[in-house]
Formats: structure tokens, sequence, C-alpha cells
């Protein structure tokens, strides 16, 4: 039995994909994967040019954001 949250995530999705087709979700898409690895470089270069390691833990969690977003409009597109 699915839970709620993944009926409404998959409904949600379908929404999407219908509302905007599958050249919009292509492109945002891009635009996701874009913005993570900006941030991944924006993150590397920050810990190379310190001599100590600090983590910017708002970019980490906006990383981690977007590439849930990624999963999930790859999903979407499946």
């Amino acid at each position: 039995m699915n839970s709620l949250l993944c009926n409404f995530l998959e409904d949600w999705g379908n929404s999407i994909r219908s509302g905007l087709g599958d050249t919009w979700m292509i492109v945002l898409l891009v635009v996701f994967t874009m913005i993570a690895f900006a941030l991944l470089y924006s993150i590397f270069n920050a810990s190379v040019n310190k001599t100590k390691f600090v983590i910017k833990w708002g970019k980490l969690i906006l990383l981690i954001i977007f590439s849930l977003f990624i999963v999930w409009f790859i999903i979407i597109l499946s």
C-alpha cells in the first residue's frame, strides 16, 4: 500500500507533466542541474580557498533540495 505522500507526489507530478509537457520538463531539469552544479562548484571553491575546511550549510541544503528536484523530474519523465 502506498503512502498518501507518494500518491500526492505522483498526482502532482502527473499534473505538472500534463500542464508543462515533456519539453518544459527537460528545460527545468537542465536548469535545476545547472544550479546544482553551480552550488557544488561554489562549495568546492570555498573549501579549497580556505586554510580550514568550512561547510556552508545553506548551500549544502540547497544542493540537496535541487538534487531531489532533479531526481523527481527524471522520475516524472520516465
